[in-house]
């Protein structure tokens, strides 16, 4: 008799540790939802709650980013790199700060099982556009959408998912669609819709080619591309440990990198200068828009007074694409999780794109 109370009372305590440790995904799950939904509200859907009806009712975005108050100057300067670095950050460090604190949640705290539900656990196109499709809910510039990619990877996200959530949050932002229509002729919001769907699916495709790729070599893609660091210990402490990694891995080059694209900003974009050619402004300008950073929208106060100014409209359709798909410091922060072909394959059909761009956009303007 003894003997079968023992084992009752061992088989009680074993229902109940299986009933304990199945509740902490769910809660460490119902955390990350609740933290994201904070973030985003804090960051990006009650700001936006105020621009947008401020927008709709003014039509304008304010100055540009690009040409600033025009206190700068010319040529490459310290001043114009703290200038731009300053107005940058001035714009996105909310999204920033939510996009590293919800990269770490994700990474140390969100079942991955969650993760495989929401993005597809074989990946491909389906599991592309699932990621293209949740990043229409988070609204974030290509910056402070990369620190969420990285996390994603790191749990083990398929790649195009990955590559579908990075590159749709600039490319498919609907309130970016909406400013758009709020400051420009209507075919430029058509414009900018069409030209970031081929950016997505351009970047969905390169990372379906090098997802076969990977399988048809049977490389081990999850230990050495993804460099995953190992997390040990409780909620708390893990997701401590990845925002503190997130923050000193990906931060400090961040930093830099805008500095040094901001006092070369005037060089990057001669908007004043004589430029032999539309041509050769449209293809200069394509090339530096997939360099430099700008805030969610801010290509469109770009091409706004860059049209106001007399900028051609070959010139000014490029910068629309470009400007806000990719930025060197984006690419730079995915580098880690993404391999280096498709973030070639995918700056390469961005600048197809705003080229593609800027030889319709006369027909339409």
């Amino acid at each position: 008799m003894p003997e079968t109370g023992e084992r009752s009372a061992g088989g009680t305590a074993a229902v109940s540790n299986g009933r304990a440790s199945s509740r902490a995904p769910l809660a460490a799950g119902v955390t990350v939802v609740v933290l994201a939904l904070g973030l985003l509200a804090w960051a990006k859907y009650l700001p936006y709650s105020v621009k947008v009806p401020h927008v709709l009712d003014t039509h304008s975005l304010g100055a540009s980013i690009l040409t600033g108050d025009g206190a700068v100057g010319q040529g490459a300067s310290l001043a114009a790199g703290w200038h731009f670095a300053v107005a940058y950050l001035s714009s996105v460090w909310q999204a920033l700060v939510a996009g590293l604190v919800l990269a770490a949640a994700v990474q140390a705290l969100l079942p991955a099982t969650w993760l495989q539900r929401a993005l597809g656990r074989s990946g491909g196109t389906r599991g592309g556009i699932r990621g293209a499709l949740w990043s229409v809910l988070t609204l974030m510039c290509s910056c402070c959408a990369a620190p969420v990619a990285v996390g994603l990877r790191r749990l083990r996200a398929n790649l195009p998912a990955t590559v579908g959530f990075w590159l749709g949050n600039p490319a498919l932002n609907p309130v970016v669609l909406v400013l758009c229509l709020a400051v420009l002729p209507w075919p430029w919001a058509v414009l900018r819709l069409a030209a970031g769907l081929a950016v997505v699916a351009a970047g969905i495709t390169a990372a379906r080619w090098e997802e076969r790729r990977t399988l048809v070599l049977v490389e081990p893609v999850a230990d050495d591309v993804l460099d995953r660091p190992v997390v040990t210990g409780g909620l708390p402490v893990r997701f401590t440990k990845a925002l503190a990694a997130l923050t000193t891995r990906l931060l400090p080059e961040f930093l830099v990198i805008v500095f040094v694209l901001g006092a070369f900003r005037s060089v990057l974009f001669p908007l004043d200068a004589a430029v032999p050619g539309v041509a050769v402004l449209a293809v200069s300008l394509a090339i530096a828009g997939l360099l430099l950073p700008v805030p969610t929208g801010g290509e469109v106060a770009v091409v706004a007074a860059g049209l106001a100014a007399g900028m051609p409209v070959p010139a000014a359709a490029v910068l629309l694409v470009t400007l806000p798909m990719l930025s060197l410091p984006s690419v730079l922060m995915v580098r880690s999780v993404v391999p280096r072909r498709v973030l070639e394959r995918t700056a390469g059909a961005a600048l197809g794109v705003g080229l593609l761009a800027a030889a319709v956009a006369p027909v339409l303007a």
